[in-house]
């Protein structure tokens, strides 16, 4: 008896799905020996967690948060020969870390000034303009961020 055209199409069929059966079983076999070896983002983010650029960047002003607990008007003075992406950045993030704190550019003229200073830490004495115009160190916290005052 021939085979009808039906019985080959249902044969075909069966061939298929067991042909794609074994094709995802060898693949999840092949997951399960590799699995140990991809990046759980669970355990990356309990590793990493605090430890990027922009949380460390923030840690630097968790003790001048507490001179200021009421919203006060300071002058932002960054870095000299920064570049202007990242004295925008850094002026940036200054704002959002001591936020409510208005934090104005270094062409306003106020009674306090915060200096930024994020790679060179300190300031020179001698060509500093602040430092020689009757402004003095509030505080220097030793991690670049220094308070002025007149």
């Amino acid at each position: 008896m021939k085979p009808t055209a039906r019985v080959i199409n249902i044969i075909n069929n069966i061939l298929l799905l067991a042909l794609l059966g074994i094709i995802t079983t060898q693949l999840y076999i092949t997951f399960l020996k590799h699995e140990e070896k991809f990046e759980n983002p669970l355990r990356f983010i309990n590793q990493n967690y605090g430890n990027d650029y922009i949380s460390q960047y923030g840690k630097r002003f968790d003790e001048i948060k507490t001179m200021f607990p009421k919203p006060t008007h300071l002058t932002y003075v960054g870095e000299a020969n920064e570049s202007f992406e990242m004295g925008t950045f850094h002026y940036v993030l200054t704002q959002y870390f001591l936020s409510p704190n208005l934090i104005f550019t270094d062409n306003t003229i106020g009674d306090t000034v915060i200096y930024n200073l994020y790679i060179s830490k300190q300031l020179n004495p001698a060509t500093n303009f602040h430092l020689n115009n009757g402004w003095h160190v509030v505080k220097d916290f030793n991690n670049g961020l220094i308070i002025l005052t007149k």
